[in-house]
C-alpha cells in the first residue's frame, strides 16, 4: 500500500509517497518526492498507482517488458547498421526512406499520386509527362520539405513548432490556410469515411492547451515510441487547422523517434484499413491502446 507523508529537510518541508516492499526477511521502504504541498486527490491517485507501476517494473503505461526488450533490441541494431555507412550512404538511406514515406503518407491523406511518380518529383526533380495536377506536384515537393525539417528541428514541442511545419508543407498550396489554426479561420471540418465529429473551431484553444499540458506531464514518463503514437493520435484527432492535419500528426510522430534516435515508422498505404480502424478506436471509443500497439507492430515489422 502506497501512503503519503510529509518530512521536513533543512526547514523545509515536502511530500513523499511511500511504499514498503519485503525482500527476504527485511522490509524495505522505496520514496518518491512529489512536491512542496499535496496534490489534489484525483491526482494523488493517479501519482501512488504509477509509483507502483514503477515499483513492479512496469514502468510504462502501454508497454510490456517484452515489448520493450523488442523495442530497444531493434534500436540497437539500427544504430549498428548507421555506424557502418558513410556519410553519403546514410544520406542515401534516408532519401530513400523519404520517398516512400512520403508517397504513403500522401496516398494515406487522399492525394493521387503513385509511387514511381513520387519518385521522379522527388528523386529527378521533374513533373511525370502523364502528370496534369501541379498542386499535387507541390504538395509531395513540401511534404519532403517538411520530412527534412522534422530531422534539422531541435526547438521546443509547441504551438509554434506546429504552425511553422503546417507552414512548410502548405507553401504556395493555399496561403489562405497556411499555417492558420481552425480557431483563427473560424472554420469546422469533417472526416469523411467516419462517424467521428472533430472538435469546433470554438474549441480548438482550449483542445491545445489541455494537449501541450498532456505533453508537458507526459514528455519524460511514457516512452518515447508510446508519446510519438499519442501525439499523432491526439492531433490527428483535434484537427488543428483546415487540411493537412493527419501528413502533420505523422510527420510529428517521427519526429520524435528521429529526436530520440529510433528507426522511424512507414505507415504503408496498403495497410489503410487497419490504420483507420486503431484511429477508430480512439476517436470513437476513446481507447488508446489499440492505437498504440498499431505503431508498436509497424515499429517492430
Amino acid at each position: 500500500m502506497v501512503t503519503e507523508k510529509q518530512i521536513e529537510v533543512k526547514g523545509k518541508k515536502y511530500w513523499i509517497l511511500i511504499h514498503s516492499v519485503r525482500k527476504g526477511n527485511k522490509v524495505i521502504q522505496k520514496k518518491k518526492y512529489i512536491g512542496k504541498s499535496l496534490p489534489p486527490k484525483t491526482r494523488l491517485e493517479q501519482l501512488k498507482k504509477e509509483f507502483l507501476q514503477e515499483l513492479s517494473g512496469d514502468k510504462y503505461k502501454y508497454l510490456s517488458k517484452e515489448d520493450l526488450e523488442k523495442i530497444e533490441e531493434k534500436k540497437r541494431k539500427y544504430k549498428q547498421e548507421l555506424k557502418k555507412l558513410s556519410k553519403i550512404e546514410k544520406e542515401k538511406k534516408l532519401n530513400e526512406f523519404a520517398i516512400r514515406y512520403t508517397y504513403d503518407s500522401s496516398k494515406l491523406s487522399g492525394i493521387n499520386v503513385t509511387l514511381r511518380q513520387t519518385f521522379l518529383i522527388l528523386k529527378e526533380g521533374i513533373i511525370p509527362k502523364d502528370f496534369k495536377n501541379l498542386r499535387i506536384a507541390k504538395e509531395i515537393e513540401n511534404h519532403e520539405k517538411g520530412f527534412i525539417a522534422i530531422t534539422k528541428y531541435k526547438g521546443k514541442f509547441d504551438i509554434n513548432f506546429l504552425k511553422k511545419l503546417h507552414k512548410v508543407l502548405f507553401s504556395g498550396i493555399d496561403d489562405t490556410i497556411t499555417g492558420k489554426l481552425r480557431n483563427e479561420l473560424k472554420r469546422d471540418v469533417k472526416i469523411a469515411g467516419t462517424a467521428y465529429v472533430p472538435p469546433k473551431w470554438t474549441e480548438i484553444k482550449k483542445e491545445l492547451d489541455e494537449f501541450f499540458k498532456w505533453y508537458k506531464a507526459s514528455n519524460r514518463k511514457l516512452h518515447p515510441l508510446e508519446l510519438a503514437s499519442l501525439i499523432h493520435l491526439k492531433l490527428i484527432s483535434i484537427q488543428p487547422f483546415v487540411d493537412g492535419n493527419s501528413r502533420l500528426s505523422r510527420l510529428l510522430m517521427n519526429w520524435i523517434l528521429w529526436k530520440k534516435s529510433y528507426p522511424l515508422i512507414d505507415i504503408p498505404i496498403e495497410d489503410l484499413e487497419n490504420y483507420y480502424d486503431a484511429l477508430d478506436k480512439y476517436q470513437i471509443e476513446k481507447d488508446e491502446r489499440p492505437f498504440v500497439d498499431y505503431i508498436k507492430k509497424k515499429y517492430l515489422s
